[in-house]
């Protein structure tokens, strides 16, 4: 399944190498070939990979001193290849470091698995860089995508404000991520900031920071968010939302590179890259005068458009299957392919959720799996399978919304084999909540007895 990042291949078998890189390619990542150990280690040290795929025996050096070079300089997961009779070196490779061995010959299923085993979750992402913590893969083929990542790359070194555009759940803070990690910026810190999630009357002081007394409730001294991103990069998350009288004030942090803190006397000097991400059309909300010119053209040096997932219709299985192995592993489920119905039904779906809206899809789909594929029933979509679903469920009109209740919460518990936190993350609602609904059943004798038959 594949995750977008990049593999070194070092191979002095020419089949072999184009072999590998047709498949890992197909699977979206970014094969570097390397024709033997020494040129394999120049092209380590131009490129860092997510992970190195090394065979044994090189006639120029041996696959285990390519390990041990690389041990030397980082902690790249290095994977051997090793024919039957040199199985011993590949066990030497593994006390040496390497993650883990391959035996020719191997199918390309077998090498997934490896891959999959060799990879942490947060590295198994995209374009040779580790990104800690996403919950989103950065992952795509399509090439309205690919030019959008090769912009980010080219002003990704530059200190001037980038605003990124895009619809809710395409990924645009995971985009801003990407732009910090690939710049000189990215040992300092990335401070995210969501201006529609901060009360107006908190945001100033979230930003900039105040002295202790600066307003009643102001015990201590307050450091702001452009202080904690010194050196480093700050997001302004949904700039739409800020009110006009605190975007005069970021605009002028934005020209004189200092900020105030709500009741200090000095100007504090700050080194911070600004990016800026938003769902609105900004120009229009400059002709509605709901947002300031000036600053719009501050925020709009360079424009990143993050293009919708409807218009990247290539990326939606890759994207589904890096969903897939996640929450397979974060729930300990042994699903591990679609079947060709449950494709279809992704990639005809128009996604107005975006990315976001389709993992959520593929996370339910996982629980709802039973066996290793995930089936078109397992795919609970927008609009289209609400009716079926009420059909499943043998609702019908005149039902109060209790009884309809009723009779999801105990389908989706029969569903997961009554296991609760499962159930209540389906479901959307928190396990108490859950619980409190079975504890107001118990008045029901059918669904008390069917729990007792089924927990």
């Amino acid at each position: 399944m594949g995750r977008g990042g990049m593999i070194l291949v070092i191979d002095d078998d020419k089949n072999m190498r184009v072999a590998l890189k047709e498949a890992l390619s197909r699977t979206g990542w970014r094969v570097v070939l390397a024709a033997g150990g020494i040129e394999g280690l120049r092209a380590f040290e131009k490129s860092v990979p997510d992970l190195v795929i090394t065979d044994v025996k090189m006639e120029d050096m041996s696959g285990i001193e390519v390990l041990t070079e690389i041990r030397k300089k980082s902690d790249v997961p290095v994977v051997v290849i090793t024919a039957y009779g040199t199985i011993g070196d590949a066990v030497d490779a593994m006390k040496r470091g390497a993650v883990d061995y391959i035996l020719k010959p191997f199918s390309f299923e077998d090498l997934e698995k490896v891959i999959d085993n060799a990879l942490p979750a947060e590295r198994q992402v995209s374009s040779g860089f580790e990104l800690e913590g996403f919950e989103r893969a950065l992952v795509g083929k399509a090439p309205a995508f690919r030019n959008m990542l090769t912009l980010c790359d080219s002003v990704a070194s530059s200190r001037c404000t980038i605003l990124i555009e895009g619809e809710s759940g395409s990924g645009k803070e995971l985009v801003a991520r990407y732009i910090h990690f690939k710049s000189p910026r990215r040992t300092f810190p990335f401070v995210a900031v969501n201006c529609a999630a901060i009360p107006d009357n908190l945001l100033e002081s979230e930003l900039f920071g105040h002295e202790r007394g600066a307003f009643t409730g102001a015990s201590s001294q307050k450091t702001g968010k452009f202080e904690l991103a010194q050196g480093g990069t700050i997001l302004l998350d949904e700039i739409s939302e800020m009110q006009k009288a605190l975007q005069a004030k970021l605009l002028r942090v934005l020209q004189e590179f200092e900020i105030d803190r709500v009741g200090g006397k000095t100007p504090i000097p700050i080194d911070v890259r600004v990016l800026a991400t938003t769902n609105a059309d900004l120009r229009e909300m400059v002709k509605g005068n709901a947002f300031r010119e000036d600053l719009f053209y501050r925020l709009n040096v360079i424009r990143i458009k993050v293009p919708p997932l409807r218009e990247r219709k290539e990326d939606i299985e890759l994207l589904a299957r890096y969903f897939l192995g996640k929450y397979a592993r974060e729930n300990s489920r042994d699903v591990r392919e679609f079947s060709s119905e449950a494709l279809e039904k992704l990639r005809s779906h128009p996604w107005p959720g975006n990315v976001r809206e389709l993992q959520n899809v593929i996370a339910r789909a996982v629980l709802m799996a039973r066996g290793e594929s995930v089936k078109g029933e397992d795919i609970l979509l927008e609009g289209e399978n609400f009716h079926q679903s009420v059909k499943d469920l043998n609702i019908s009109a005149g039902q109060s919304v209790r009884e309809v209740e009723r009779l999801l919460i105990l389908k989706t518990l029969q569903e997961v084999d009554w296991n609760r936190t499962k159930a209540a993350k389906m479901l959307g609602i928190s396990i108490r909540t859950l619980r409190n609904k079975l504890s107001e059943y118990k008045q029901d004798p059918d669904f008390i007895e069917q729990t007792r038959t089924n927990e």
